[in-house]
């Protein structure tokens, strides 16, 4: 439905406040885009490491085939070609014995696609196997209404329920569910961790296909947001904090009142209730989790894979940044991505790198004589909500108790968990909410 002639105050510049800009944008309203920091791109963003000199991201931010919605708007922004994807998934796997495994689709149609790698796949035994597979045919028979009940209950519980061990549960149920939810099996919702099996896995061939940005993160959204919305028309105004928003516009800190014909609150929890007391009565309770991220630099190359799984070592995802960015020759940048990273959080970041840099020169062989020159560590302890279980009946709609106000963020009832394509969905559904309020006489 059309939005011609309104305007559309959207607050928060993260991606799910670019998605709500760029689609009021596409239904012709005038979009001003308030962000009170200086950048735009909210958790997906890049810096430059005052230690090393080096631009990194604020965490791997990895997307997968079945994120339409995020590469879409990358699409619209002109910067779909600065990422790269998989043609198809592979992730090899190893764990501390030196036992490997690959997890990889084929050219077949789903859900086969996965078959002939997963009946080779050297970390579970042949029993385990068998019994992953009936489970996987559960909970594809279950439909999306049947895994929709399962909110309630862990998936790790679940999981045991249908005879899955710990060490299946660690060695192929987590690899997919620690690092898109954030969480291990035994922390998250059944409902949500069977959606992105679903998703990811099952669907199709290509929906668990990772891809990554070739740049720095705010590269990537930041100045392409900014000319997009401003050859539409549209404002942006960074390092401006909002102080209040109601159905008339909204108040920045300093007195300032911008008014709009409808307004979309793409903030955290917390800031939304502050902003907007009306618009969210209640504290959602969902949680946070955190993720660390270590980055280490050798004078040589030590990972030969660009993504790198492991098993039962405190290192979860190795990336290969030299080889996914160009960037960094004849040495390599090692990006550790460790999700749910609650005990990490605890240690000193010079302390986590000494002791990442031990586990590598472990688990590979190529690193054992090489040099570490540089590291770099970033926490971030409000990464994502928590996945627990009931988190499908805390997560609000879009749509308020204030008329012509709406929400977006990971955090809203989109289905899908605190990823960038989750973002992307909540900012379309405000704005699909707004403009259906407004009803044909914008049309």
């Amino acid at each position: 439905m059309s939005m011609r002639g309104a305007h559309v105050v959207v607050v928060g510049g993260g991606l799910a406040g670019i998605s709500a800009a760029v689609e009021a944008t596409a239904r012709g309203a005038r979009v001003t885009l308030l962000e009170r920091r200086p950048f735009l791109g909210g958790k997906a963003f890049s810096f430059t490491d005052p230690r090393t000199g080096e631009e990194i991201d604020n965490g791997q931010h990895v997307h997968l085939g079945c994120c339409t919605a995020y590469t879409a708007l990358l699409g619209r922004l002109g910067s779909l070609g600065l990422t790269a994807m998989q043609p198809m998934l592979r992730v090899d796997v190893r764990d501390r014995a030196g036992t490997r495994g690959v997890l990889a689709s084929r050219r077949l149609p789903a859900p086969l696609h996965m078959g002939p790698s997963f009946a080779a796949y050297g970390l579970l035994t042949r029993r385990e196997r068998a019994r992953a597979l009936r489970a996987l045919g559960t909970i594809a028979a279950l439909g999306p209404a049947g895994r929709a009940r399962r909110d309630d209950v862990a998936f790790g519980e679940w999981l045991r329920a249908h005879g899955q061990g710990d060490a299946a549960i660690e060695r192929f149920w987590d690899l997919v569910i620690l690092p898109t939810c954030n969480d291990r099996s035994d922390r998250t919702s059944a409902a949500l961790a069977m959606f992105v099996i679903t998703e990811g896995l099952m669907r199709t061939p290509r929906g668990a296909a990772i891809g990554w940005s070739l740049v720095g993160l705010s590269r990537l959204v930041d100045g392409p947001t900014r000319r997009h919305l401003q050859r539409a028309g549209g404002t942006v105004r960074t390092g401006r904090g909002v102080a209040a928003a109601d159905a008339t516009g909204v108040t920045l800190d300093g007195g300032e009142h911008v008014a709009a014909d409808a307004v979309v609150l793409a903030l955290p929890p917390a800031r939304a209730r502050s902003v907007c007391p009306a618009a969210l009565p209640h504290d959602p309770g969902l949680g946070e989790s955190p993720i660390v991220n270590v980055h280490l630099w050798f004078d040589r190359p030590v990972l030969d894979v660009p993504v790198l799984a492991v098993v039962d070592s405190p290192v979860q995802w190795m990336f290969d940044r030299t080889g996914i960015t160009g960037r960094g020759a004849p040495g390599q940048h090692v990006d550790l991505s460790i999700s749910a990273a609650r005990d990490e959080m605890q240690v000193p970041r010079a302390d986590l790198a000494a002791l990442m840099d031990a586990e590598v020169r472990a688990l590979l062989p190529a690193a054992r004589d090489a040099r570490l020159d540089a590291w770099a560590v970033t926490k971030d302890p409000r990464a994502t909500f928590a996945p627990a279980p009931g988190q499908a009946s805390r997560r609000p709609d879009a749509r308020t108790p204030v008329p012509g106000l709406a929400l977006a963020g990971t955090w809203t009832a989109t289905g899908w968990p605190a990823t960038m394509e989750g973002a992307v969905r909540s900012g379309i559904a405000a704005v699909r909410e707004l403009a259906a309020q407004m009803g044909p006489q914008r049309a």
